[in-house]
């Protein structure tokens, strides 16, 4: 607060020593309304200019810009010059603080009279800038596998409350920590080559995205660490990511026993408070499920005489199973025993399976050829994640409401996304 007092009083002499400079001619003057001004911290500022008199027709002031702190990146003007409507005396650059997070920063502004003004008493604006509190940043999630590529998120908070919906792009560095065994260039690559997270204006999350070049044993792993600086804090728990490089992937992948494990789409708050429907008629799996992957005839195959639960009313044994890709997909788990991981996209596999009972009923058939995702987590754990059915024994009113629905039928999927069923196995 003292140095702000001896700024607005070394202002207000400047502003003394210009307003005794002045003669009585015949030209018009031009002055800013104030010699002195704040940005605020995260509040946008309007720095106002008057002309002596109305101006007859438009009027452009240019002026130019000092001080420390630097324009583009620590504050945006709206415009590089006052424009003064005909008719009018007045004209307004608003300044707006983007990554002001530095100490003692400032901006002068110093006008330059067109032709027939003059500057007034206020030829000079100083306006020092409030210091925006350090962010926190730390890794959405700790764990990723890489097939193909896919991203990699992390999240802002400002004291305890979450930052987000920026609105500017925010640029968050990141290191290559030494404990990486995978080589950058070598094993995988950085999409558009910078070293940084992209927090997008108007996101939810800061996302960059990781490339697979080559899998090599041994040289698989990837470890991102958060970079401290004036602007950002790294969280304490949450400042590396591991990155297991697991592709490309092939059915050998998938190829032997799966024991059940969990199912992670049971949250009642979220089938029973937003829909009208009965969360315990969602499909459920026994403890004792197996589901199997195997040659058979030459095919690729799903075996389901290992399954005892509800899995048995869906996937049909001996249906061909054809591995089609990688993309990216939102988790949407609605339970509490994973983390939502709100906002950020991971990678999956693509597959699409000849056959399968599209009504997921044991008394209703409806069979047809089908979509079904799969997330490998390290060697030993698979994520069925079933994104294309017609349920006609659950979610029946979600399913109507949904498949005319463009919307939501986007991929002639309505019921992927929020309404994934999605089934955890080991292996066995």
């Amino acid at each position: 607060m003292r140095k702000l007092t001896f700024i607005f009083l070394t202002a207000l002499g400047a502003a003394a020593l210009n307003g005794c400079s002045d003669d009585n001619d015949n030209f018009q003057t031009v002055s800013f309304t104030r010699p002195y001004h704040i940005l605020p911290e995260n509040e946008p500022l309007k720095v106002e200019i008057r002309l002596s008199q109305p101006t007859t027709q438009t009027v452009a002031i240019p002026f130019s810009i000092g001080g420390n702190a630097v324009s583009g990146d620590e504050y945006v003007l709206s415009a590089q010059e006052f424009n003064v409507a005909a008719g009018q005396d007045s004209a307004v650059v608003t300044v707006t603080p983007q990554n002001n997070f530095s100490e003692h920063r400032e901006i002068i502004l110093s006008l330059e009279a067109p032709e027939g003004y003059k500057t007034g008493h206020y030829a000079q604006t100083t306006i020092p800038m409030e210091t925006r509190t350090p962010m926190t940043v730390s890794f959405a999630a700790t764990e990723y596998d890489l097939y193909e590529e896919g991203n990699v998120g992390v999240r802002l908070q400002v004291g305890s409350s979450d930052y987000e919906s920026p609105s500017y792009d925010i640029h968050i560095p990141f290191e290559i920590d030494p404990e990486s065994t995978a080589e950058l260039g070598e094993h995988y690559e950085i999409v558009g080559d910078e070293q940084e997270f992209l927090y997008a204006k108007d996101a939810y999350i800061g996302l960059v995205r990781i490339r697979r070049l080559k899998k090599e044993e041994g040289k698989d792993k990837i470890v991102l660490r958060l970079s401290e600086n004036d602007r950002f804090l790294a969280s304490l728990d949450n400042d590396r990511a591991y990155i297991t490089i697991d592709g490309p992937v092939t059915f050998d992948n998938l190829l032997g026993n799966w024991k059940f494990k969990e199912f992670l789409s049971e949250n009642v708050k979220y089938y029973g408070g937003l829909v009208n429907e009965d969360p315990t008629e969602l499909p459920s799996c026994d403890p004792a499920d197996v589901l199997t992957f195997e040659t058979r005839d030459g095919r690729n195959a799903v075996n389901t005489t290992g399954l005892v639960g509800d899995l048995r009313n869906y996937f049909i044994d001996g249906a061909t199973v054809t591995l089609t890709g990688t993309g990216d997909d939102h988790m949407y788990y609605h339970s509490s025993s994973v983390d939502l991981e709100e906002h950020l996209d991971r990678e999956v596999v693509r597959s699409t399976f000849s056959e399968v009972n599209l009504a997921f009923s044991p008394t209703t058939r409806n069979v047809g050829e089908a979509n079904v995702d799969f997330r490998l987590i390290g060697d030993d754990e698979l994520e069925v994640r079933i994104v294309q059915y017609e349920p006609t024994d659950f979610l029946v009113d979600v399913y109507n409401d949904r498949k005319d629905e463009s919307s939501w039928n986007r991929e002639g999927l309505p019921m992927k996304g929020q309404y994934t069923l999605i089934f955890r196995f080991t292996r066995q």
